[in-house]
């Protein structure tokens, strides 16, 4: 039997019986009461809220005359299946359900709700060669009684032992020089930049960004209310005219792999820009979300690998290297930022698993982490060169591929007079899912060619094939 606990104004205008039978017709449609549960009996309800017969029975009343529940004879009263009764179509009711209880969508990957063949979301990673068996076999360790301190909040700053096995591994792969002290584990990359931007906040007025930037990012900088900049992006990074002219006091950049389109910036570019940072005493955000993952030439250190005066922060994530699930990011932070970190000049609390903390730590310690990389950059290296060979294949020269040799996505200028809504359109007609890059336009400008995002970390090969193959069709490129 459901119990009911309404809010009753007694001093309400409203009758009570109008406003118990508003909360129970409420809980109903939104469906807090499942159909065919028994409601509280009218003695029982009077009991239960201390307030006499009438209300209740005329609110039962109400419901029963529309249709919200019925009576069964010597058993009481119970909810009706809404989608049945008379009085509903269907089609309204899920909708409005809908309305009332979908989540905000992502762009990330499609949801599990959604009917998608080939889904080229650049959030995905491939899941079928996660080392299960092993990370479960590590997780089991963290969770036997002599490790039940796990089961606490954790250190503010992140697991110490995992922050040195992050500090070795980033110098090896990526160059970057700290010591594990300047490390602060986080639980997400936007997660990451919340903490940073409080610790930026006496700095910083002003903050110049690449004219495309993640949605997500582009939001969270809104929450701040710095003063935002636009820099143009060329063939090898942002415009260094617009760096200087900017009077900015700091600098977001994703270097090793623009996020979106993918260019990577030059060694000449990325020594001007610290050389403008230490003049400017102005920091660097450098995010670095999937610079382990190149292809087609030698890896390009970090920006942070090429500072000598402690004027770029380093942001880095595990979810590209082992799955985004885990909420496992990190900042290496400048001494200056580490100190106002320290003396809690922020709202932060460490958020990210002490468990998947730890477990991490263990398969990094272990070689594990190494040899799954290792594996993951081959595998991902023959996606996206059967990526390119699909492409050139069905799509030809219809189409322009922009941002290839890293990372886990490309981006598709599209030529075939289709908008970039009627392109996701037609896509999905055909069950394939592909992704927006207006969206991340910095003031909301648009390129003359459409530009399609196509991720291929979480798809097979025999999908990424066949999944272009529908893109022809769907495009009318025959």
């Amino acid at each position: 039997m459901i119990v009911i606990t309404p809010k009753l104004d007694m001093e309400s205008k409203e009758a009570l019986y109008i406003q118990l039978y508003k909360y129970i017709r409420n809980e109903i449609m939104e469906g807090r009461m499942e159909k065919n549960s028994k409601l509280p009996s009218i003695r029982t309800l009077c009991d239960h809220l201390n307030i006499s017969r009438t209300p209740v029975v005329l609110a039962y009343e109400q419901l029963l005359a529309e249709g919200y529940i019925q009576s069964k004879a010597r058993s009481g009263f119970f909810i009706m299946d809404i989608a049945e009764s008379s009085f509903f179509s269907s089609d309204t009711l899920i909708e409005e359900k809908n309305n009332i209880l979908s989540s905000p969508s992502r762009l990330y990957h499609a949801s599990k709700y959604e009917e998608v063949l080939y889904d080229f979301g650049y959030g995905s990673v491939d899941l079928e060669n996660f080392p299960f068996i092993k990370w479960k076999k590590m997780m089991n360790r963290c969770l036997l009684p002599e490790s039940s301190e796990l089961l606490l909040y954790g250190d503010l700053q992140g697991d110490e032992e995992l922050r040195e096995e992050i500090a070795v591994y980033l110098h090896q792969i990526r160059g970057v020089r700290c010591s594990p002290q300047q490390i602060v584990i986080g639980a997400g990359t936007y997660h990451s930049l919340d903490l940073l931007f409080q610790l930026l906040k006496e700095d910083v007025s002003l903050l110049a960004l690449e004219k495309s930037v993640n949605d997500g990012v582009q939001t969270l900088i809104e929450q701040y209310r710095f003063g935002i900049h636009s820099l143009e992006l060329e063939h090898d990074g942002v415009r260094m005219e617009d760096v200087y002219k900017s009077k900015a006091q700091a600098v977001y950049v994703t270097p090793s792999h623009q996020f979106p389109f993918g260019m990577t910036m030059s060694v000449n570019k990325r020594i001007k820009l610290l050389n403008w940072a230490n003049e400017e005493q102005a920091y660097i955000i450098e995010n670095d979300y999937d610079g382990e993952f190149r292809y087609n030439s030698r890896p390009i250190p970090s920006l942070q690998s090429f500072d000598q005066n402690e004027r770029v922060i380093y942001l880095g994530t595990f979810s590209k290297a082992l799955t985004p699930s885990f909420r496992i990011s990190y900042l290496v932070l400048p001494t200056r930022l580490l100190e106002r970190f320290r003396k809690k000049k922020h709202s932060y609390d460490q958020l990210a698993s002490p468990i998947f903390q730890k477990t991490l730590q263990m398969f990094m310690k272990s070689g594990d982490f190494e040899r799954h990389m290792r594996k993951m950059r081959n595998l991902y290296k023959k996606k996206h060169d059967i990526l390119l060979q699909a492409i050139h294949e069905y799509l030809g020269d219809n189409v322009t591929i922009i941002g290839a040799g890293s990372g886990l996505h490309i981006l598709l200028e599209v030529r075939n007079g289709m908008t970039e809504d009627e392109l996701i359109e037609s896509a999905k007609q055909r069950g394939v899912k592909i992704y927006p890059t207006s969206v991340y336009a910095l003031e909301g400008e648009q390129s003359a060619m459409p530009a399609i995002l196509l991720g291929f970390g979480g798809l097979s090969e025999e999908r990424i094939v066949l999944g272009i193959e529908q893109l022809k069709i769907a495009w009318g490129m025959e």
